[in-house]
């Protein structure tokens, strides 16, 4: 049986990701930070869906808040063997509005998007038994110059070299991998996005080869594989699920 943390599992991706899991029979915490009654939401999806799950409150951007969560995944489900680093956050600015990127949003864009990870795995790499896995959440605006803003997309293109070198190092005994995610509708960060333009990527003519948008299950599906038996001689890799996107 897969025992699965989920970081930033409340809503979107991660309960999507909690939840395909459950349908495996896996157990699963779900891990949130202030969205406790959304949480709370994923926990009875993933139960209905015929996993056992447990609510876990921690900031993952705090060093020994991350350090803990692990520790308490273990006590929960006596194990873990799955990691899915999935929290994160954004700023919404404009490419070419430099003047309105200050330091704070390089700060909390790092610490939330690649530190988070960073503490979560090497503390999850110090319990995690031979053959586990993690997957990481970057994004296509790592590998395009495009996104919500200049210092998210810097972030989750350190997510993918972050997961190389975390890769190198935690070989053999454990797989280590990303996901980029494209433009995935039924999100909340897309409200409000200055650079999200809903009608060009709904035509799908003019960015997504697929012609039309992605979902949360899109990406949850490719989680699921990555953990999966049948992904396991693949490290190291960043996998793309943008409908196309980056050939474009």
């Amino acid at each position: 049986m897969q025992k699965v943390l989920v970081t930033g599992a409340s809503v979107g991706i991660g309960r999507e990701t909690a939840v395909l899991f459950a349908k495996q029979g896996a157990q699963v915490v779900i891990n949130y930070n202030s969205s406790e009654a959304e949480a709370g939401e994923t926990l009875r999806m993933v139960e209905a869906a015929g996993g056992k799950g447990y609510l876990a409150k921690a900031d993952v951007s705090d060093d020994s808040a991350a350090s803990a969560l692990i520790h308490e995944a273990v006590r929960l489900m006596d194990g873990l063997n799955v990691l899915v680093n999935n929290a994160g956050i954004t700023r919404f600015i404009p490419f070419d509005d430099l003047d309105a990127v200050t330091s704070d949003d390089w700060d909390i864009l790092y610490k939330t998007n690649v530190e988070s990870i960073f503490f979560c795995c090497r503390e999850a790499a110090k319990v995690m038994p031979e053959g586990s896995c993690i997957i990481n959440l970057a994004s296509i605006s790592g590998i395009l110059p495009r996104g919500s803003s200049i210092p998210y997309s810097v972030s989750k293109a350190a997510i993918i070299h972050l997961t190389k070198c975390l890769a190198n190092v935690f070989s053999p005994k454990i797989r280590v991998n990303s996901v980029s995610p494209g433009v995935i509708q039924n999100t909340r960060w897309n409200a409000g996005n200055a650079n999200f333009n809903l009608e060009k990527y709904q035509s799908g003519t003019n960015a997504i080869p697929m012609k039309r948008l992605g979902n949360p299950s899109d990406i949850a599906s490719a989680i699921l594989y990555l953990a999966s038996d049948q992904a396991s001689y693949i490290t190291g890799v960043n996998l793309p699920v943008e409908g196309g996107m980056s050939v474009k």
